[in-house]
């Protein structure tokens, strides 16, 4: 088993004591319960509970945290080496998401769920978020060189707003299966927990973008670059900031 995915179960177990915390909506204090209904009499691998909760919490917390945390900063703040912090926040978002992709995946074969659509938008998100890190470092780099967006920067930018933007609402498609499936199901309450928590920092992230775009579009106008991160040329050189 990579070690992605060990580390994924370690994770999973420390977070299954908060799964414990929300109602099944018959009385069962647990957030996932084995309901039974179709596939009552289906023969689940003893670890199957664990899965399911590694792989709910990893990619929640992948598309409703990590991600728009990294691009709500990379918008808002400004300082030398600022992309390093995005790049690191990005690259561990998607790290954790190889290892709650590589679950689903097992998941989805044991179900047989590999064409539904919260299984194939999995699978071209991952596909996709392949192409960031290469298109952020292009962006980087001709950024440095022309000091302006390029089409990889636009590529960059764009592709990652879809993803994240995809990957919540792929995440509320999961909860909706894993109900229909009646597999250790979420309760109703914690369903729309998460979509209401998942709209809140979604509606942040796109506040966070338009400002960002509005106070680069002002300083473009003004002749100044400006938008983050900031980094050093050269010594003695004026600081310029990143689009």
């Amino acid at each position: 088993m990579p070690t992605f995915t060990k580390l994924a179960f370690v994770l999973a177990g420390a977070t299954t004591a908060l799964a414990q915390g929300y109602g099944d909506g018959n009385g069962n204090n647990n957030a996932y319960s084995d309901n039974g209904g179709d596939n009552g009499s289906a023969s689940f691998p003893s670890n199957f509970h664990l899965m399911v909760t590694a792989h709910a919490v990893l990619a929640t917390l992948v598309f409703t945290l990590l991600f728009p945390i990294g691009g709500i900063v990379i918008r808002l703040a400004s300082f030398p080496g600022l992309w390093w912090i995005h790049g690191v926040c990005q690259t561990l978002a998607y790290i954790l998401y190889i290892a709650a992709f590589v679950i689903g995946i097992s998941m989805a074969q044991h179900l047989d769920k590999m064409g539904d659509t919260h299984a194939w938008l999995g699978i071209a998100l991952f596909v996709v978020l392949l192409f960031q890190p290469v298109l952020g470092v292009l962006h980087h780099v001709f950024f440095k060189k022309y000091s302006r967006r390029t089409v990889w920067s636009y590529g960059h930018i764009w592709l990652g707003r879809a993803a994240i933007s995809v990957g919540m609402v792929n995440a509320g498609l999961g909860l909706r299966l894993s109900q229909e499936t009646r597999v250790f199901a979420p309760s109703q309450g914690a369903v729309v927990g998460y979509w209401v928590v998942a709209v809140i920092i979604w509606l942040a992230y796109v506040a966070a973008v338009v400002y960002g775009e509005v106070k680069r579009r002002r300083s473009s106008a003004k002749g100044v670059v400006d938008a983050p991160p900031r980094y050093r040329q050269a010594e003695g050189e004026e600081l310029r900031q990143y689009a």
